[in-house]
């Protein structure tokens, strides 16, 4: 009965699921069983194939409560606060959308003065919005023009910090995001000294670190993360240090799991742990708490391990684009500040030539080498090397890059055509075997576009010369 009546949702995943070798996007755990050699022990494995089967409903004694533990998940939350060095370490299975919601009402209230960068996550811009809080947002600053890329204004985050403090009207809350998606990082080793010093009566920090659970088990970047500065930070300053993590998208978990760890006081810690019960499912989903339990105790365990290996992909592809690739280059960003440094883990890959775009390539390497990128501009591809990135996977990128290379070069050499320019030859796509330009013609935008997306579409350009 069911193989009659059609299940589009879980018809294309099954397709979505064939077609991938992998992704360089998030969710590292897709990529186990399409592609080999990633680090997994054989007991991760086994424990992994069990978590799939543990959607069950049972609550205490048999197991526990997440809105009240006090058996099993009670333990695993105090492990998880020991690897992490935190005063509390709370499981989310809701993703950081309501982790970020849990924080900023629990620590933010209508007549707080909150700062907050501008470029966060939009659940932080809808909390904050919903609650009437009074925000000065801070304006990020454009890094890249070419590939519209931002970064956090810390100079200005810090000028207004001080002279709140001096006006004798000084923030409650700082909010930031230290890792974007396009491959900026704050340097927190460097910023979260300035702001402690500077805003002495700033009693709270919320670092949203989504994309950068990976960095506190990274041995050249603990020391900029959010973990390992809040931990460093709090006493010593007396100051409430939140950071929240989606952990899908940088270890070993299932999609939606996340954590808060909170560096502060008791009635901060209590404050969250209501807060946390007020919003927070009572029905979670268990096969995300034990994978959540299972990434993070995996990472410690094999944090270093996946840096040397991702350091070394990284350059096995850029090497190969300088020695074999006319067309493509490696993007280096410019941040031009002191608190800002690069995301050893993104690659931005640009095309220099006017054939392709940042969506054509993405739809080429999926369609032709199975490998899934989400964030493109308009001449650049992002590459996101997380735990779950291996040799297999950067060979099917290098292969699609290498064919993209041939076919810009092929038609670069026939199609030497700018906009205005008189068509000595016809110009004709195969199939369906159309003139697009015929001798005499003048050459407009609209040929120029037709003639760059055969180019993808494995439609052939025939260049016949004219009598």
């Amino acid at each position: 009965m069911v193989d009659k009546i059609r299940l589009p949702i879980y018809e294309s995943l099954v397709s979505s699921k064939k077609r991938m070798n992998g992704s360089f996007h998030a969710l590292p755990i897709q990529n186990v069983g399409n592609i080999k050699n990633v680090i997994l022990e054989d007991g991760f494995l086994n424990a992994f194939e069990k978590i799939k089967h543990l959607e069950l409903s049972i609550t205490g004694p048999f197991f526990d409560s997440l809105s009240d533990p006090s058996r099993v998940i009670d333990e695993s939350s105090n492990i998880i606060s020991d690897i992490y060095g935190s005063d509390l370490s709370l499981f989310v299975t809701c993703g950081s959308t309501i982790a970020n919601n849990i924080v900023i009402e629990a620590l933010c209230k209508n007549d707080d003065k909150v700062i907050c960068q501008k470029g966060v996550h939009q659940s932080i811009h809808f909390t904050l919005k919903s609650s009437n809080i009074d925000v000065n947002f801070i304006e990020d600053i454009l890094c890249n023009n070419e590939s519209s890329i931002y970064r956090g204004n810390a100079e200005k985050i810090l000028d207004e910090l001080k002279n709140a403090e001096e006006f004798n009207n000084p923030y409650k809350t700082l909010i930031i995001n230290s890792q974007s998606y396009d491959g900026v990082c704050f340097d927190l080793s460097r910023f979260l000294d300035q702001v402690c010093q500077i805003a002495t009566r700033l009693e709270n920090i919320i670092i949203d670190e989504a994309w950068g659970a990976w960095s506190a088990f990274d041995p050249y970047m603990k020391e900029k993360s959010g973990i390992y500065n809040s931990k460093r930070l709090s006493q010593k300053y007396d100051k409430n240090f939140i950071v929240v993590h989606s952990i899908h998208k940088s270890l070993f978990s299932f999609r939606q799991a996340s954590l808060i760890n909170v560096y502060g006081s008791d009635y901060c810690i209590n404050k969250i742990i209501s807060s946390h019960y007020r919003n927070h499912t009572t029905s979670p989903s268990y096969p995300i708490l034990a994978s959540t339990e299972l990434a993070v105790v995996h990472a410690k365990n094999y944090g270093h391990q996946y840096t040397e290996r991702t350091l070394s992909l990284i350059d096995k592809l850029k090497n190969f684009v300088v020695k074999n690739l006319n067309h493509f280059k490696i993007e280096e960003l410019e941040l031009n500040s002191d608190f800002f440094i690069n995301d050893p883990t993104k690659v931005w890959v640009t095309c220099c030539s006017p054939l392709l775009n940042g969506e054509k390539i993405r739809e080429y390497l999926f369609n032709n080498q199975g490998v899934y990128i989400s964030r493109y501009n308009e001449r650049s591809i992002l590459l996101n090397f997380h735990c779950g990135v291996n040799d297999e996977l950067v060979d099917y990128l290098l292969l699609g890059l290498e064919c993209l290379e041939k076919k810009v070069k092929t038609n670069t050499d026939k199609m030497n055509l700018r906009e205005g320019d008189i068509s000595s030859s016809f110009f004709i796509l195969y199939p369906p075997g159309t003139p697009v330009l015929t001798p005499g013609q003048t050459v407009c935008k609209f040929d120029l576009d037709k003639i760059n997306n055969s180019l993808i579409n494995n439609i052939s350009l025939l260049v016949v010369e004219g009598n």
